[in-house]
């Protein structure tokens, strides 16, 4: 089992690096020729949770503009896309007609096995899978040629936070995977008045309005239409900072966990003024984006970032290089807005790297010295390493004094990969990482699934200036904190301006203690603060956010075997996807939506954020985890109020029993995990090989597939 399990932890983190947004439809017993499918409708649910935003995604998938179009047609549909890292899915739903069912979670293997004999069987099933870090696939079987298919996916999408307001970003390459884009995308948000100001960040024209549904409670909802479809917009809302910082918290029984957003620039002297020098470099050829698109996202960012007391400069790429101006401008929110507003119909669809470089570097050296570049570029015509190191050479030769280069690469399209020294770069990515690390500047590219927006902002957090020497302790005054995990992109590092993130358990009582110290401009600093209980909010979703966050660093750090049962583990208990798990739906689930009410909100806002305390067990369930497994297996039983077990038996393939369970295990209504050591009655361990556990009560009779290897 050792090296199966490794091999599939290998071949999970080796595919999909440079994940993609794509929707096809084919049929599968028939032929492997797929066609790009259609999303007919879709919508958003939306719910501030602090480090997270919890999204509602609703989509309905069709066949429409391929070649089937009859009911006997027999398809399934595929939908390919990338959430950010740091995401967790937390649910999925498959409509039948009116009814919803909520997915079961299973270890993957027995989840793809029920998938792949389904389709051979026709019943109708969805599967959800994390392919990697930040790529996922949906499968949805059947759907046949004239009819639509609906789906629902729950997500906790990571938060950006800055002086202004928290922010996110929108499905769009979802929608963008369509053949034909839905005419418009619902976005509704419930207005608990803990989170103000919901925006779409990105276009002022785009303003949520209050409306009352039929139980009288407000909600807030927008319409965009298809021709804003792009990803320069992000759902935001006021930043919710409190004395520099957010704090909030569950506790169940004498266990805590909480999630904390700190503000270092809150506590220390952030006045020194910097130097910036943007320079933008367009291929049209490269992206997806527009060129003005690319500019709204950037003047946002350095209206977020940058102060009045900082200065700053745009150099464009053109035949000639266009310059803003000849000396430093003083970066108010005005004079930026007013340097986008020239250069609006001014940048070139092609790149010109290299002399962009070039001047933006003489512009530097000209002006002072004491400066930083920030390139946007998604040009790839420096991936060869031996045109790359000449290139940095004469750049370097340039330079009066060291001059730190900072670099978005944000290229989506007709991307390459190319191995220098055994290390694999995309596009220009040997020219940019090494460019960047000879500068003592930083890089950072699309390739974890993040959008053009966030690589860009994240950006700015290097030109702010970062904490040397960065530590931070919580603790409680009677009581304790472990198991920390950070949330920031670089864990051991903390910059000016970025939030540090955080979320971890604790035992005891509040108050609750943060101990903060570093160095900051050569100067040593330490930093206390005290939160009362009352200063905490209470959100049960914070447990999930631990949980997730504890997944997501065993899968980055995986060793054994064990750590890959853990993550299973993890995984079912807290209902969050893995790599080793699936959302598997079924039409014979027990796992019916009692509550789901039609049109509950306009825009057919049925499923508003429904939580699992809305699902009612119409059956017996039993699930098994994890399997294939070596030592131990675990078997999880739930039985309704009005039954009780009557069988629950291992057996071989040829029909032998090899292990009775006590049926008085677990009463009616009751739920109960059983260990199994994989040995038979008589105490004898069993031999590698495929095992069948039949499980039967007065309502219920199944037969799960086992293997032990």
């Amino acid at each position: 089992m050792k090296t199966t399990l490794l091999f599939i932890v290998l071949f999970f983190s080796l595919t999909n690096l440079f994940g993609h947004n794509q929707l096809r439809v084919g049929d599968p017993r028939n032929s492997w020729q797929t066609y790009q499918g259609t999303i007919e409708e879709v919508s958003l649910t939306v719910a501030p949770k602090g480090l997270f935003m919890e999204y509602g995604l609703t989509l309905t998938f069709s066949s429409r503009g391929t070649v089937w179009t009859q009911v006997k047609d027999t398809l399934e549909v595929t939908l390919n896309f990338d959430l950010p890292e740091n995401a967790m899915i937390t649910d999925s739903w498959l409509w039948f007609g009116k009814d919803t069912i909520k997915a079961v979670i299973l270890d993957r293997w027995t989840a793809s096995s029920i998938y792949e004999s389904i389709v051979q069987r026709r019943r109708d099933p969805s599967i959800l899978f994390k392919q990697s870090a930040n790529q996922y696939e949906l499968r949805i079987f059947p759907m046949a040629g004239n009819e639509t298919r609906k789906v629902k996916i729950t997500y906790l999408m990571p938060v950006s936070w800055n002086k202004y307001n928290i922010s996110t970003s929108l499905p769009f390459p979802i929608l963008k995977t369509s053949l034909t884009l839905p005419q418009k995308f619902a976005v509704t948000i419930k207005d608990d008045g803990n989170w103000k100001n919901p925006q779409i960040l990105g276009d002022e024209s785009l303003v949520f309005k209050n409306e009352i549904n039929k139980n009288g409670s407000v909600f807030k909802t927008v319409e965009i239409p298809s021709s804003k479809y792009s990803s320069n917009l992000k759902i935001g809302f006021d930043t919710p900072l409190k004395n520099g910082f957010y704090f909030s918290k569950y506790k169940t029984g004498d266990e805590g966990f909480y999630q904390l957003a700190l503000s270092p620039s809150s506590f220390l002297n952030s006045t020194s003024a910097k130097k910036v020098a943007v320079l933008v470099d367009y291929d049209a050829s490269n992206t997806n984006l527009k060129s003005l698109e690319i500019l709204n996202i950037l003047k946002e960012e350095m209206q977020n970032n940058l102060n009045p007391v900082d200065s700053f400069n745009l150099i464009f790429s053109n035949l000639n290089i266009l310059r803003h101006g000849e000396k430093w401008v003083q970066a108010t929110h005005q004079n930026i807005a007013a340097a986008f507003q020239i250069f609006d119909n001014e940048i070139s669809s092609y790149s010109n790297l290299a002399t962009l470089l070039a001047n933006g570097i003489e512009f530097v050296n000209d002006n002072g010295g004491d400066a930083k570049i920030l390139l946007i570029s998604n040009s790839n015509h420096y991936s060869d390493y031996k045109v790359a190191n000449k290139l940095i050479e004469d750049l370097m030769a340039m330079m009066k004094s060291k001059i730190q280069i900072h670099i978005a690469d944000y290229q989506s399209l007709n991307y390459k990969y190319f191995y220098t020294n055994n290390i694999r770069y995309i596009g220009n990515g040997y020219f940019y990482s090494n460019l960047a690390k000879l500068t003592s500047g930083s890089y950072q590219n699309l390739s974890k699934g993040e959008t053009e927006a966030e690589i860009i902002g994240s950006t700015f957090r290097y030109i702010n200036g970062s904490i040397n020497s960065f530590d931070l302790h919580t603790t409680l005054e009677n009581g304790f904190c472990y198991s920390r995990f950070s949330l920031n992109k670089d864990e051991n590092v903390a910059y000016l301006n970025e939030m540090i993130l955080q979320t971890g358990k604790f035992k005891g009582e509040f108050p609750f203690r943060i101990d903060f110290s570093g160095e900051y401009n050569k100067e040593i600093f330490s930093k206390k603060i005290e939160i009362a209980d009352t200063q905490a909010e209470n959100d049960s979703i914070v447990k999930k956010i631990w949980a997730g966050s504890f997944i997501r660093n065993m899968e980055k750090n995986y060793s054994s075997n064990d750590i890959v049962g853990e993550i299973i583990h993890e995984s079912i208990k807290n209902r969050i996807l893995s790599l080793y798990t699936s959302f598997l739906c079924l039409e014979d689930t027990s796992r019916w939506c009692l509550t789901c009410l039609p049109n509950q909100f306009k825009n057919d806002m049925e499923n508003v954020l429904t939580s699992a305390s809305n699902f009612g067990e119409l059956s017996d369930t039993v699930s098994v985890y994890p399997n294939p497994f070596s030592d131990n297996i675990s078997i999880e039983i739930q039985l309704t109020e009005s039954s009780a077990l009557q069988d629950l038996s291992v057996y071989d393939l040829k029909g032998s029993l090899i292990y009775k369970f006590d049926k008085n295990i677990l009463n009616a209504g009751s739920k109960k995990t059983i260990t199994w050591n994989g040995k038979s009655q008589n105490g004898s361990t069993l031999k590698p090989g495929i095992y069948l556990l039949v499980f039967k009560t007065a309502k219920t009779s199944k037969t799960v597939k086992i293997v032990k290897q």
